[in-house]
């Protein structure tokens, strides 16, 4: 379907495309590119959930019958384990009311059945990219040098940007919540390990590195409260390793 003469422009956006038939894929991939999007596509869940990983998209098409990892187990890591926040168009044959309500309390933010008209899905595109742009600016949080873009999941230290593991990148996060006020050790723990914090060394670990990764960048307010917790400051006067 031709897109009519006064229809405003779709903003582009990058689209990953988790969906393991092939001809269904070629056809939205053909039809979202046309009309100025960006478009990877994972045949598999794993290989989705790579992708969302190592690379920031604006929004996840994600079929929920998909080989390997399924679409809810993709949707459940992304939000929990990866914590994205960036939209999810889930794109199933499953239209039961359970299958829906599964993947809303998941963190979907949109369900169509297929089949659907390819026009319905850049529209509905449309509708999420715009919606997540307009939260752009109050999903950036900043403190001193640290700007970090909560949307596309984006570190920048003065200026320049820095790519943290995902782990690392979570604990970043929730001391930017409450920046300049200690965060205790359980708090971060429960962030970054929902299930049960692995091992005893587990978050010691993973301040080091996010406080090595820092130090590098230019950055030194990842500060120790020992037998509290750590703490950001605006960018100075950072501690030793051992922690509380």
């Amino acid at each position: 379907m031709s897109t009519p003469p006064n229809a405003v422009p779709l903003p582009p956006c990058r689209v990953l495309l988790a969906e393991d038939q092939a001809d269904l894929a070629a056809n939205v991939i053909d039809y979202l590119s046309a009309r100025g999007h960006a478009v990877d596509w994972a045949p598999q869940g794993g290989q989705a959930l790579q992708l969302l990983e190592q690379q920031a998209f604006d929004l996840l098409l994600l079929d929920l019958g998909l080989p390997g990892l399924d679409g809810l187990g993709v949707l459940q890591a992304l939000r929990h384990r990866l914590r994205l926040g960036l939209p999810v168009l889930v794109l199933t044959a499953r239209d039961q009311l359970a299958s829906k309500q599964a993947c809303f309390e998941a963190g979907a933010d949109d369900y169509l059945v297929k089949p659907f008209a390819l026009s319905e899905l850049a529209w509905r595109v449309q509708a999420l990219h715009r919606r997540a742009r307009g939260r752009v600016v109050a999903a950036e949080v900043r403190l001193g040098p640290l700007a970090l873009d909560r949307q596309r999941w984006q570190l920048q230290v003065h200026g320049q940007p820095l790519h943290l593991p995902p782990r690392a990148m979570q604990l970043l996060e929730r001391l930017l919540q409450d920046a300049g006020q200690v965060v205790t050790r359980a708090d971060l723990e429960a962030a970054l390990w929902p299930g049960g914090t692995p091992d005893g060394d587990a978050l010691r670990s993973q301040v080091h590195l996010l406080r090595r990764a820092l130090g590098q960048a230019g950055y030194d307010g990842l500060q120790t409260v020992h037998g509290v917790g750590w703490r950001l400051a605006p960018g100075a006067g950072g501690d030793t390793e051992a922690g509380p």
